[in-house]
């Protein structure tokens, strides 16, 4: 895409056609006959309530920096993931250099270090799955574990295998998480010493690694508390009748926590659901899940204790599955359906800290839910961006055809448009 994409930015609006094969965050190529799209940029607005595209005398700033020679050697950089692996580029795009020559499973955020001076990735090839560290910006690799030995014969002549469902696992699910602070630790998910995916912990200090957990269970999505002394993680199992969809987890197992300093398992309450409803941290102790059942997507919000295991309710009333929060004040941006007996009705809510009750936004049901950590917003897709207090409002250019949104500091707007 880098080769192809020239941007001219202009004060109001520009909109430009990409003619190559376009990706996704996560690497995922265009289909063929791809659609026109457009990127829209926009002119700030003001804080309350901005409307898309009204016209002002704003102009971007003058540029009176000298053209780059080479890629920053410090940063700051853009980082991307694409079909043939990671890329960086100097803020202006100039200069793109690839770091790898495999995309990453997973999430790229999660992959990085708290210090970006190195990403964690997991590694398909044909003996089963590796980690390996890559520095950044050099590109230098070092294979610190191989997770699971499974070539693609095995895994295609008995699917539903031990060995298999591990790499089920493995693939389906954010495995590494670094620890919070310095990035010394770096936790990550592997079938090493088993049939079964366990947690375990790499130091890039000592280069030593310790296995944390073990059972019948596939381990999976480690996330560190914010203090950096414990790692939550959840086991689920595959239990027939799969369907179709083998490789997405049937059943859900138990929630643990790991004390990192002595290695003492936690048990904590078990989901009541077939999926992992993790929202985010409350504090340095308490994390934010839910439950579903048959008649309500999602029910019973509350935080858990890592520590004691002990639960505690946030509010009474149910929500339609998308739920994200924002760090900068542990708000939650949540869409809600008619239908179920606790629902609040049809809507977009945000409920502040502190309260029980929570605010209706806007009368129609988001589906998706995002925090924006680069923007700072919430991301109701296809209705609205929303600020964490819910004051501020950006709406879409086109609606449900707008993706990837981005507001700068001064109020930049730039959407991705895909239409016909």
């Amino acid at each position: 895409m880098h080769k192809y994409l020239k941007v001219i930015v202009l004060p109001l609006v520009l909109l430009f056609t990409l003619s190559c094969v376009f990706f996704s965050l996560t690497g995922t190529p265009a289909v063929e006959n791809t659609p026109t799209v457009t990127l829209a940029l926009q002119s700030p607005e003001p804080s309350e309530n901005p409307i898309p595209f009204a016209a002002t005398e704003t102009s971007l700033p003058p540029r009176d920096t000298p053209a780059p020679t080479s890629l920053n050697s410090a940063g700051p950089f853009i980082m991307f993931n694409g079909q043939d692996g990671v890329w960086i580029t100097n803020p202006d795009g100039s200069f793109p250099t690839q770091v790898s020559r495999v995309g990453i499973l997973g999430d790229l955020s999660n992959a990085i270090s708290p210090r970006k001076d190195r990403m964690a990735l997991v590694v398909q090839n044909d003996q089963g799955l590796d980690l390996v560290l890559v520095s950044i910006p050099g590109g230098e690799s070092e294979t610190i574990a191989h997770l699971i030995s499974i070539t693609p014969a095995e895994q295609s002549s008995d699917s539903t295998s031990q060995k298999a469902f591990a790499m089920y696992a493995l693939k389906s699910n954010n495995g590494v998480a670094w620890q919070p602070g310095n990035g010394r630790l770096l936790a990550f998910t592997g079938a090493i010493n088993g049939p079964t995916s366990d947690l375990y912990t790499y130091d890039t200090v000592t280069k030593e690694t310790t296995q944390l957990t073990s059972g019948p269970s596939q381990a999976i999505s480690p996330y560190w508390s914010p203090d950096g002394k414990y790692i939550l993680n959840f086991g689920v199992s595959w239990v027939p009748p799969f369907g179709g969809a083998i490789g997405i987890p049937t059943q859900v197992d138990g929630a643990w926590a790991v004390r990192v300093s002595d290695g003492k398992i936690i048990t904590l309450p078990k989901p009541n659901s077939i999926n992992l409803h993790f929202v985010g941290w409350q504090d340095d102790s308490h994390y934010i899940t839910f439950d579903s059942n048959d008649e309500c997507s999602s029910i019973n919000l509350r935080n858990v204790d890592v520590t004691s295991g002990e639960a505690k309710p946030i509010m009474d009333f149910s929500f339609y599955s998308f739920i994200a929060q924002s760090p900068e004040n542990g708000a939650l941006l949540f869409s809600s359906a008619a239908g179920c007996s606790t629902s609040m009705g049809e809507g977009v809510f945000l409920l502040l800290p502190g309260q029980t009750t929570p605010v209706k936004l806007i009368d129609n049901r988001a589906w998706g839910i995002d925090w924006l950590p680069e923007s700072k917003l919430f991301n109701a897709y296809p209705e609205a961006l929303f600020s964490s207090d819910g004051n501020t409002r950006y709406d879409p250019p086109v609606y449900d055809k707008s993706y990837h949104p981005a507001i700068s500091k001064e109020g930049y707007q730039a959407w991705e448009v895909i239409e016909n």
